[in-house]
């Protein structure tokens, strides 16, 4: 079996040069899990893959390892590196503080309900998916959702990077879960029913909507973990308040 799905391998962009094609597609497959954790990366296989030489290959797996979607182990090699429970937890966390006040400052903006549409149409191509049995997009269109919803905060966009950067593992995680037709159904339920708040003004309500949505995640994780045990790592603290327990 081929270490990567030769068939979704997207060509080389002309301003491309080699390490930023082999990072923009490892980087790729591995969030989607087509690389799933614990894999061992071989760095000639993907050079002959990606038709390239192994040395940008060999820088990718570094920088990867920087973004921890990559462990480098001396004498054994690089692997996919496997979900920290704890960094998922402490994103989610972050996603729960910030929520808050991303939807204030909509509030305060007063954005428009016409500017509120880009939330909608994100939705709209998630139920069209959906209704053709395709939950291969859900997750990477929850985490547009998610932008989005930054973005219309005004400069909440420039805390999106940082808390995207740290949340390499929610993404691959949702990917996960998104598998499950019933979880994805519940997940555009949420975000419609807080598009629906933010639309309408209702701020307290959207506040307590999101609270729930991200709650609701962070209660999939054992099913997840007893599903999946080798994706996972589980260093959660056991003296940590559990996003569940926390108040909106």
């Amino acid at each position: 079996m081929p270490l990567l799905p030769l068939q979704k391998i997207s060509p080389r962009k002309g301003s491309e040069d080699a390490r930023q094609y082999a990072y923009r597609v490892l980087r790729y497959f591995i969030l989607n899990l087509h690389l799933p954790p614990g894999r061992k990366m071989n760095e000639i296989e993907f050079a002959d893959a990606l038709g390239i030489s192994r040395t940008p290959v060999h820088d990718t797996l570094y920088k990867l390892s920087r973004k921890s979607l990559v462990d480098i182990i001396p004498q054994k090699g690089a692997f996919v590196s496997k979900i920290d429970t704890r960094r998922l937890e402490q994103t989610l966390w972050i996603h729960n503080q910030l929520g808050t006040a991303m939807i204030k400052n909509i509030f305060i903006r007063n954005v428009k309900g016409s500017q509120f549409d880009v939330l909608y149409l994100v939705l709209k191509e998630m139920e069209d998916h959906l209704s053709q049995g395709d939950l291969s997009q859900s997750a990477r269109l929850i985490m547009d959702y998610y932008k989005l919803l930054y973005e219309l905060g005004g400069k909440m966009d420039y805390i999106w990077e940082s808390v995207q950067i740290a949340g390499m593992d929610l993404q691959r995680f949702l990917y996960l879960s998104a598998k499950d037709i019933t979880a994805t159904k519940e997940f555009l339920s949420d975000l419609t029913d807080l598009s629906d708040a933010m639309a309408g003004r209702d701020t307290d309500r959207a506040c307590s909507i999101y609270h729930h949505h991200l709650s609701k995640i962070f209660l999939l994780l054992p099913a997840m973990m007893e599903e999946n045990p080798h994706y996972f790592t589980d260093q959660r603290s056991k003296d940590s308040d559990e996003l569940s327990d926390s108040t909106p």
